[in-house]
């Protein structure tokens, strides 16, 4: 019997052996093809039998206290704007990748921000270093501490950076939301490639191949989650490589990190000289190192792919593209204030604008909180954020347009007039939330 604060459902993993095991006894109908595992698993079944697994589970249910580490790094110009990094410390068993390589970055990237103090050193900007607290846990340690200080983060934070697993092997991935994307790349050009010192990280980047090359944060894999898809911070969440064979079990420790993952620690090295690189441009930069171009083209896409699943459907998509035309003319204007803004400052730097610096910078700050609403998703109301949100049934995959997605799935499975009208009408809450962004990045008002 659990209690309110209690999971009912025990779970328990098992080995890829025993779970084969169990799954060529499980007779009946073939389960449908996406329920598939992958081309090495026997085919899943949905039963009944003929097998019987008998499954004993001793627990105790307890309730324990949590903790967060944070570390505050007060900005000498703009103490009162927060650039905001976080890894999580606990694991499933000894988290030699997941999150130990993070926090070890971590503690690197603090010691290396000590001896740039030590030297006189002070931030543009205030610098949050967070050290999570029960992330295996549906992200409790991160997420409560955003509620708690919801008003104080959304009005003053410039970005949250995250590092979970700084490192899975080789490669280089990054996901963020859009305006980050340049800033990513550039920082990537700037540090070495752990595995070829003749390359760059972009380098490496590059030639992997991924496509798309930067990922999006709408899973809810990782602690960006409250940051981005509950009150709309810029974030973005790097590591190097981006998968490896033990995840979450117990060979995640330190010997396969020292034999497999990273054999010479350089790979630790990069990681956090990355995070710390794009941390120090975020936190140091006059103006705010955001190109919302990369935005626009993200929700232009994204619309191309929702035309394609209601074609001949009894909807409507003027509405968003009409939107997305109207952020991307605010993308082209503030550009144009970014570009007029820099060449005063080449031809008359003895005139000062501070205040012009602070408003462009307040937009750029603000833009991405524009795209959340205060009644969230559909049936799925603290994911406040339209644009990027979890699959309907699946926390872990990504989805542009979320609401919109689960509207289409329901009028697909139901095809009645409801439905359809539901999803035109998350087409329009879609619109009106980059209207918002565009009037935003302007400063405009409605």
């Amino acid at each position: 019997m659990a209690s309110d604060d209690m999971p009912g459902i025990p779970a328990l993993p098992v080995s890829g052996m025993d779970g084969e095991a169990i799954l060529r006894l499980i007779g009946g109908d073939v389960a449908p093809e996406d329920w598939q595992g992958g081309a090495a698993a026997p085919a899943y079944r949905l039963g009944p039998g003929p097998a019987v697994l008998n499954l004993t589970y001793v627990g105790n249910e307890t309730m324990a206290t949590i903790q967060n580490v944070i570390s505050v790094i007060e900005g000498k110009e703009e103490p009162e704007r927060y650039v905001i990094l976080g890894n999580h410390r606990d694991a499933w068993t000894f988290g030699g990748v997941d999150p130990n390589s993070g926090t070890a970055a971590l503690l690197e990237l603090a010691q290396r921000l000590s001896k740039l103090q030590k030297k006189g050193w002070r931030p543009r900007r205030t610098i949050i270093l967070c050290n999570w607290d029960a992330e295996e846990y549906a992200l409790i340690g991160s997420t409560e501490w955003v509620e708690e200080n919801r008003a104080m983060i959304t009005s003053r934070t410039v970005a949250y950076l995250n590092v979970d697993s700084a490192v899975y092997g080789r490669g280089f991935s990054a996901s963020a939301t859009p305006q980050l994307d340049e800033l990513l790349k550039e920082a990537s050009k700037q540090v070495q490639n752990p595995d070829n010192r003749t390359e760059s990280l972009y380098d490496l980047w590059i030639a992997s191949n991924t496509s798309p090359l930067i990922g999006r944060l709408g899973g809810g894999g990782s602690d960006y989650s409250a940051f981005v898809q509950h009150i709309g911070i810029p974030s973005a969440d790097m590591s190097i490589g981006s998968d490896y064979a033990v995840y979450h079990s117990l060979y995640d420790d330190f010997i396969w990190m020292e034999k497999f993952g990273d054999p010479l620690f350089q790979r630790h090295v990069a990681a956090a000289s990355i995070w710390g690189l794009v941390a120090l441009r975020l936190s140091d930069d006059e103006i705010l190192p955001f190109n919302y171009s990369y935005y626009a083209a993200e929700l232009e896409n994204g619309a191309m792919g929702i035309n394609e699943r209601v074609i001949g459907m009894p909807v409507s998509l003027s509405p968003l593209h009409k939107s997305i035309k109207e952020f991307r003319s605010a993308v082209l204007k503030v550009d144009s204030e970014l570009k007029a803004l820099q060449t005063w400052k080449i031809w008359a730097p003895w005139r000062s604008c501070p205040l012009k610096i602070r408003d462009i910078n307040d937009r750029l700050m603000m833009t991405e909180r524009a795209f959340t609403e205060r009644e969230g998703l559909s049936g799925r109301p603290w994911y406040k954020h339209l644009i990027y949100g979890p699959s309907l049934h699946n926390d872990y995959g990504a989805e542009i347009y979320p609401g919109i997605d689960d509207a289409i799935q329901t009028a697909k499975r139901t095809n009645t007039s409801e439905s359809w009208q539901a999803v035109q009408n998350e087409i329009h809450r879609v619109a009106r939330v980059i209207n918002q962004a565009a009037l935003v990045l302007t400063g405009g008002l409605t």
